[in-house]
């Protein structure tokens, strides 16, 4: 941003147009800046996008004016800038989230964050009251989001945002995980990056509960170190680990319930 007065910001409010024309010009180094780092994930930017989201932030711009209350010259680029990173991520969503609306593309990608990126997570814990509260999707339209959200390359597709309202993509997550240059990593390397997470996090969430739930839950796929059981062999669950059969069934229901607590509970 250059050099700009509290006078011709002022005039700029009263629709002065040299005024506005000096607060276009003032703006247009951090509009094309946001714009391309909006449109940037995985070290690739997708030029069209940046074009879009210059042209929504200049508008911004414009309609900000009427709405800026300050008086200084700093209060006044703040004021922008906030308002800048708002409708340039609002139009990222709309235009990497097809399909779906901007509430829903807002909620599932706060389920995403909890989920440390995994969709298929992110689609379950949209649905549930203790992770999103008022802001639940059913599970229909959890589903879409989730479809709209893998429309776009995984690696790509962004994750969040810092605290300065730049965006962040899976890979850049891993990049920095992995110590690697971000254009060296593969769709391969995000699936084996969920499955080593959710495998530990499977882990450590069955060794918070109790002894008896623990080993209904791991003999019912076969967590070491527990055999398989499945659901057709309670009488040699019962026998191996001490568990009266009357009451095998009832501690896998039990269990099943305290493991999606826990499981929203951690993340």
């Amino acid at each position: 941003m250059i050099d700009l007065s509290e006078d011709q910001i002022a005039a700029a409010k009263a629709n002065d147009l040299d005024a506005i024309t000096a607060v276009a010009q003032a703006t247009e180094e951090r509009v094309k800046q946001l714009a391309w780092k909006y449109a940037t994930g995985g070290g690739r930017t997708d030029q069209t996008l940046a074009e879009d989201l210059a042209q929504e932030g200049r508008i911004a711009v414009w309609e900000g004016l009427s709405r800026f209350n300050g008086h200084t010259v700093a209060e006044f680029f703040t004021f922008m800038d906030r308002t800048l990173k708002g409708v340039m991520s609002d139009t990222r969503k709309e235009q990497t989230r097809q399909g779906v609306s901007r509430s829903v593309a807002a909620a599932f990608e706060r389920a995403l964050s909890l989920a440390g990126g995994d969709p298929y997570e992110a689609e379950w814990l949209a649905t549930t009251k203790e992770a999103m509260g008022d802001r639940r999707l059913s599970e229909d339209t959890a589903y879409a989001a989730r479809l709209s959200y893998q429309g776009v390359e995984y690696l790509d597709a962004p994750l969040g945002e810092t605290e300065t309202g730049e965006s962040v993509t899976l890979a850049d997550r891993l990049a920095v995980e992995a110590e690697v240059p971000v254009d060296l990593l593969e769709p391969n390397d995000y699936a084996r990056e969920r499955s080593k997470k959710t495998g530990v996090k499977v882990r450590k969430t069955l060794f918070r509960m109790g002894e008896q739930q623990r080993t209904v839950l791991m003999g019912l796929t076969g967590i070491l170190p527990v055999d398989f059981y499945g659901t057709e062999r309670d009488d040699e669950l019962s026998r191996d680990h001490g568990i009266p059969l009357h009451q095998v069934r009832i501690v896998r229901s039990k269990a099943k319930d305290r493991f999606a607590e826990l499981w929203i509970s951690a993340a």
